[in-house]
């Protein structure tokens, strides 16, 4: 074997070792988990800082490594012909191109590529300084092909920031639902963190107290009233109304009085004193907005009002919470079960129960309607007030009235559709 061969013998090896290793690295940045990288970037690794550098522009990283890679192979395609040619002669081309094909796709493609996907972030992090340069170097080249690839090919393509954030929520509501560990508490967690996502989607209309249900005092009232109603509430936050409950002029917190209610003159100065302000949100807004705004002003309840500001009901900070980690009952909450089941199976409610609830006790989807309680689900579906004994159903359910009034229905049995 003469000296050039053994040089262009040598070329080969180190050019399939090249192109093994840009293969490789074009699986591991497209395998690697960036949420992992952010992490170790906020520890202080500094190739980390290389890797979401590339990740930001992975378009751009992703054709330098095919540029690259195409040009390694194509050169030691040309080498092997020529060292198999100088061999063999002419049959030395047929040689050639099948001893490439099996060097390039074993050792270039299939083992590269498999260690990269088992491996995908310590690979990600080892190669990132060089493919990052490597991008650099091969910029202009890229600029030229991609500007050529963007005229041809998409030059009616717009992007759309609205698709885009739907699709990333798409994929953390996709990575959700793959954790899983051995702890059996991890279904758990997956509620949770989908609750979380579906905050944005949810507004505070299909959650708060209907104000028929809102516990309020009426300011004009003698002292001695007053004080009675705030002494047999229930509630730390009361609202304060004057001349009809839905005209609210303030919120009174409890906790904040510390007097002796015995003294009314004295009481009666210092309780309207410590009233604040009502705040009002229009009910559209959506309760990721509102947890965001509760913590900001530092408050616990808000009063939701529809477009022409007729007051709808009130929704309080532990709403927004329980949605995220499920009913909460404390000291001052009265247990009571949302749905009762008789021995048949059969669900017996009443109509002011939360249509989320019903749903979300069967572990089913929400369906697509403007109500938020049963009974408004019930009526958009019939269109008017059913009567005693009359069914009504939709996808998963049917509803059966057992009282009502001429205004709204009170109690209701619930058959799931099986």
């Amino acid at each position: 074997m003469s000296t050039i061969t053994f040089f262009l013998l040598f070329f080969l090896i180190i050019l399939i070792l090249l192109s093994g290793f840009l293969s490789g690295s074009e699986t591991a940045l497209t395998a690697t988990s960036k949420p992992r990288i952010l992490l170790k970037n906020k520890k202080g690794n500094k190739k980390a800082k290389f890797v979401l550098k590339i990740l930001d522009n992975l378009d751009n990283a992703i054709s330098s490594l095919l540029l690259s890679n195409n040009l390694v192979n194509i050169l030691a395609s040309s080498v092997a012909t020529a060292i198999l040619y100088d061999i063999f002669g002419v049959s030395g081309i047929l040689y050639a191109t099948l001893i490439m094909t099996i060097l390039i796709v074993l050792f270039a493609e299939i083992l590269p590529k498999t260690y990269s996907l088992n491996r995908p972030n310590r690979t990600a992090l080892k190669i990132a300084p060089i493919i990052y340069y490597l991008s650099k170097i091969l910029y202009p080249f890229i600029f030229i092909i991609n500007l050529i690839v963007k005229k041809i090919f998409l030059r009616n393509l717009k992007t759309d920031n609205k698709i885009k954030d739907q699709q990333s929520e798409e994929e953390l509501q996709g990575i959700i639902d793959m954790y899983k560990t051995s702890n059996p508490d991890s279904e758990k967690e997956k509620e949770m963190l989908q609750s979380i996502l579906m905050l944005n989607d949810i507004t505070v209309e299909e959650v708060f107290t209907h104000r028929k249900n809102i516990y309020s005092i009426d300011g004009s009232l003698e002292i001695s009233e007053i004080i009675k109603k705030i002494n047999v509430s229930r509630f730390t936050r009361i609202p304060i109304w004057k001349k009809n409950p839905e005209n609210i002029i303030g919120l009174l917190n409890v906790r904040t009085l510390n007097i002796d209610l015995t003294n009314h003159e004295k009481s009666k100065k210092i309780i309207f004193e410590k009233i604040s302000k009502p705040w009002f949100i229009p009910e559209s807004t959506n309760l990721l907005e509102q947890l965001v705004a509760f913590k900001k002003r530092k408050e616990h309840i808000a009063f939701v009002v529809d477009e022409y500001g007729e007051l709808l009901g009130l929704i309080t900070l532990e709403d927004i919470i329980e949605e995220i980690v499920g009913e909460i009952v404390d000291e001052i909450d009265i247990p009571e079960n949302e749905f009762n089941e008789t021995n048949n199976g059969l669900i017996i409610t009443n109509g002011e129960k939360n249509l989320r609830d019903l749903y979300k006790h069967f572990n089913l989807d929400l369906p697509e309607s403007d109500a938020s309680t049963i009974s408004g689900h019930i009526l958009e579906i019939s269109k008017r007030i059913p009567f005693f004994g009359e069914t009504v159903k939709d996808d998963y359910f049917i509803y059966r009235i057992l009282s009502h009034s001429r205004k709204q229905i009170s109690k209701i049995e619930i058959t799931q559709i099986k």
